[in-house]
């Protein structure tokens, strides 16, 4: 007896496709059984198959035993066969139930493989999700249906409600959320990345590179091939290297600090630059494209610059080799690519009829090298790079001063003066968040300044740090009339309205900027190699320079006449800044060159130059 109940035991433990098969054999035992009682109890004479036919419906519709007639014996066995009918599809009905209930739990869970093919994988989960999400949305308008995949130590229906929350995403796009560890060996294959298109590896909450290094470790180990693009960020430029060997030959490892470094002194010594490289690297304005060079083949780059309407020429591909603003003597080959800012990618090139006033082109203002005073409130740990990068970019003699409540500015500030040729450095402790502390640094009489999120705090604490400095030097600055450029840093994207309110000259999601260039190389692998030329420190770099350096003012000109006069510097103009447009940035990328423009006093012009 103990043998038979652990052996029944056991049965059980399968599962319900075996309790499944253990009740269709009770109800065909049961079936033989009816068949047994009609042919020797029933009055009515049948055969053998149609006595089994008859037990089996019995079984199945126990309601036939009203329309039974006979003795006894006969009726009593019917009503037997009617009750264990009963019982059989009951327990049945019970083990489907239970079935469906474990199955939508295992759904549930997210752990079922993902097949697809030439889909996009996210690796982690944190606030960057939602942009790439609406970013690969807008990539993909015209490229049809496309799956995003998503693998996190997250619960999948919450993932699912978060994206539905934060996003009205379109129909084309469908996203697919996995529960399972990134940097597991075991899970990543759930995503199934070796048949993705690209992987993105999103950086942890902690701002660990460590767990990016695994998640890199992990897509190796499930086999991805080096065709599939993979992306991933680095905040630590020590960590460069050991991330670029776990990511192998595919992978492309982005310095997510030294560009956010870059790109927040560029944009305290060139207000509105945050914006051009916003418009840039976001796939809903003007972007960069290469393509086919059929429509200017000959010519020579400087004398193609202003022949495309509807297209801003900025470099060539030779040759599998990305050359931003070549010579412009360098004659356009019937193999080379065009690097171009245009609308779309299904853009097609318009030739350009508008003329050249050479009347109008104003001749070279040669500007000595004037030295200029920075304050940096608060820190974090971009405040070295940060210093380097002004460093590099300012000229000799001018200064610098960092004031903030952390221990870290103290002992790196003592190591970066060593090492700085243009910059005297100063440093003062204190909390930069209070009025009083404010004041007696007397903010007037500096040219640039520049508000960092401290990171040893949450991004939302940190937020709102930053905008109690910020309107404490707002306030100021109106009170006392003061002309300085202001540039604050924000950790959190859906915070970008709080800070529009203040009316602060420029802000920086420096997330956000990061994020957006890892879905541009995700997107288009081609585009790594321009990148990083143009985020190099000694490769091709975007300014905004003064209008009135290239064309005069207060005349209409064509823009093609703005981009003849860049061109004269060597460098190539890809927009404007218009001054006079209220609550706007101004920002105009990749303008029609037949359109009319009278610049002011305060107007700028976008240029890409050597840096």
């Amino acid at each position: 007896m103990k043998r038979l109940r652990y052996r029944f035991d056991n049965l059980i433990a399968r599962g319900a496709v075996a309790m499944t098969g253990l009740l269709c054999l009770v109800a065909l035992t049961m079936a033989t059984i009816g068949a047994t009682a009609l042919l020797t109890l029933s009055s009515r004479a049948m055969d053998l198959p149609s006595a089994l036919w008859s037990g089996l419906m019995r079984t199945m519709a126990p309601s036939m035993v009203t329309n039974d007639n006979g003795s006894p014996v006969f009726l009593a066995s019917m009503l037997l066969l009617a009750l264990a009918g009963v019982v059989i599809f009951s327990t049945l009905i019970g083990l489907i139930q239970t079935g469906l209930d474990l199955k939508l739990a295992t759904l549930r869970k997210g752990r079922s493989r993902v097949i697809e093919h030439g889909h996009t994988v996210m690796l982690g989960w944190s606030e960057q999700v939602f942009l790439t999400l609406a970013e690969l949305a807008a990539a993909n308008v015209s490229r049809g249906r496309t799956c995003v995949a998503i693998l996190a130590e997250q619960d999948r229906v919450a993932m699912e409600e978060a994206i539905r929350d934060r996003l009205d995403l379109p129909r084309h796009l469908r996203v697919v959320c996995r529960t399972g560890n990134p940097t597991d060996p075991i899970d990543v294959p759930i995503v199934s990345p070796e048949r993705a298109k690209a992987v993105i590896v999103l950086g942890a909450e902690d701002d660990s590179d460590a767990r990016t290094i695994k998640s890199l470790l992990a897509l190796d180990a499930a086999g991805v091939r080096p065709e599939v693009q993979v992306v991933a960020g680095i905040r630590d430029p020590h960590n460069l290297a050991p991330a670029r060997l776990a990511g192998g030959s595919g992978a492309q490892v982005v310095d997510i600090d030294e560009i956010a470094a870059r790109i927040m002194v560029q944009t305290c010594l060139h207000t509105g630059l945050s914006a051009v490289y916003d418009d840039l690297l976001s796939f809903d304005g003007d972007e960069i494209y290469i393509g086919p060079s059929r429509e200017l083949t000959g010519e020579r780059f400087g004398a193609a610059l202003p022949a495309l309407e509807n297209c801003s020429l900025i470099g060539l591909v030779r040759e599998g080799k990305v050359l931003l603003n070549p010579p412009h003597e360098t004659r356009i080959g019937a193999d080379d690519l065009l690097i171009v800012i245009a609308d779309d990618d299904g853009t097609e090139p318009i030739r350009s009829t508008a003329e050249v006033d050479l009347e109008a082109i104003r001749t070279a203002v040669e500007r000595g090298p004037v030295a200029r005073r920075v304050i940096v409130l608060d820190w974090n740990n971009r405040g070295a790079a940060i210093v380097a990068e002004f460093d590099r970019y300012m000229s000799p003699g001018s200064q610098l001063t960092v004031v903030a409540d952390d221990p870290r500015m103290t002992s790196e500030m003592s190591a970066l003066s060593a090492r700085t040729n243009n910059l005297t450095l100063r440093h003062e402790t204190g909390d930069v968040t209070l009025r009083c502390t404010l004041e007696s640094l007397d903010l007037g009489s500096y040219d640039h300044v520049l508000i960092l999120a401290d990171d040893r705090l949450g991004a939302q604490v940190a937020d709102s740090r930053t905008f109690l400095t910020l309107l404490h030097v707002r306030d100021m600055s109106r009170r006392h009339g003061w002309q300085h450029t202001l540039v604050t840093e924000i950790v959190r994207d859906c915070d970008r309205r709080l800070v529009e309110v203040t009316e602060v000259d420029d802000f920086i999601v420096s997330s956000k900027i990061t994020s957006l260039l890892m879905i541009q190389i995700a997107e288009n692998p081609q585009r790594c190699q321009l990148f990083a030329d143009l985020f190099d420190a000694g490769g091709q770099e975007i300014y905004i320079k003064p209008a009135a350096d290239y064309v005069r003012l207060s005349a209409p000109v064509r823009y093609a006449t703005v981009v003849a006069a860049a061109r004269a510097y060597g460098e190539v103009a890809i927009g404007y800044r218009s001054g006079r447009t209220a609550g706007e940035t101004g920002i105009v990328l990749n303008p029609p060159k037949s359109e009319c423009l009278t610049f002011r006093a305060g107007d700028m012009v976008i240029v890409l130059a050597d840096g």
